[in-house]
């Protein structure tokens, strides 16, 4: 029972995190996550030593490094803001082994990578929903994930999906999901991926660029999603119910072994069929 006071740590963190991601436009508090990693690692640490294991001593701080290695990697991207890396984190260091009342993925419930389960069972959740969101948007002639800003209507925070830059002079544009062609600059106006969004100090450089008409129109800006009610679900199917993704390969491996029985069945009849009209 003395695992549960860390699970219960990190659904309480989800709850909170959630109501401010959603109610404060994905702004998740510091003095929520950042104390919840040393309790994690610090908690496993001490209970790994009274138990005399080892993996249970080194789990919260192996679970909270795996989330953080996959939250910056989603950052990276530009897909997570700084808040869900740490959010994620703290849910590495305090659930980083959890064995679920009903389905557990074969390595979260032996090795510290809990994490794993919830980010899938996150994601798994959150599809459909991103897949109805971009069919809808999609329908009204709106984009999905991008929309144009006028350079005069920027503010502060916006995730620019695209690099203006200075060269010999010249300002220039580039955009590319998969960092192709990249070009050489001289300066860098906006930064994808930085997840904080525009700087003041940015906004102010792009606006002086449009009045001395080095730069017009618009400029694509990135939707900002809130991510944390999808960690929060994930960690509550993860500790409640167990891996979807592994419920998903269950399912989907019964039914093709039922497919191939089934092929196997019909196969045999008509060649017993076949041997009779034979006869």
């Amino acid at each position: 029972m003395i695992e549960l006071t860390p699970v219960s740590l990190a659904l309480g963190a989800a709850c909170i995190a959630t109501y401010t991601d959603l109610k404060k436009g994905r702004i998740i508090p510091n003095w929520l996550t950042l104390p919840l990693i040393p309790i994690g690692v610090v908690f496993y640490i001490i209970w790994g030593a009274y138990q005399r294991d080892l993996l249970l001593v080194i789990s919260g701080a192996v679970g909270s490094a795996v989330a953080f290695g996959v939250g910056y990697a989603l950052w990276l991207t530009g897909g997570w803001a700084g808040g869900d890396v740490k959010l994620f984190t703290a849910f590495g260091a305090l659930v980083p082994m959890f064995s679920s009342y009903r389905i557990s993925a074969p390595y979260s419930s032996n090795y510290p990578l809990f994490p794993i389960t919830i980010l899938f069972d996150s994601v798994i959740v959150m599809l459909p929903i991103i897949i109805a969101y971009a069919v809808a948007c999609r329908a009204q002639g709106r984009g999905a994930f991008y929309e144009q800003v006028k350079i005069s209507k920027l503010k502060e925070g916006m995730i620019p999906a695209e690099v203006i830059y200075a060269k010999d002079g010249k300002i220039g544009r580039w955009s590319s999901f998969l960092g192709l062609g990249k070009p050489s600059w001289d300066r860098a106006y906006t930064n994808p991926n930085r997840a904080a969004g525009l700087t003041r100090y940015q906004v102010g450089e792009l606006k002086r660029l449009m009045k001395r008409g080095k730069l017009e129109g618009s400029m694509k800006i990135k939707k900002g999603m809130p991510y944390a009610p999808a960690l929060c679900l994930g960690l509550f199917i993860a500790v409640l119910y167990g891996d979807l993704y592994w419920r998903l390969i269950t399912l989907v491996a019964g039914v093709s072994a039922q497919l191939l029985i089934l092929s196997f069945v019909r196969v045999s009849c008509l060649g017993s069929a076949v041997t009779v009209l034979r006869r």
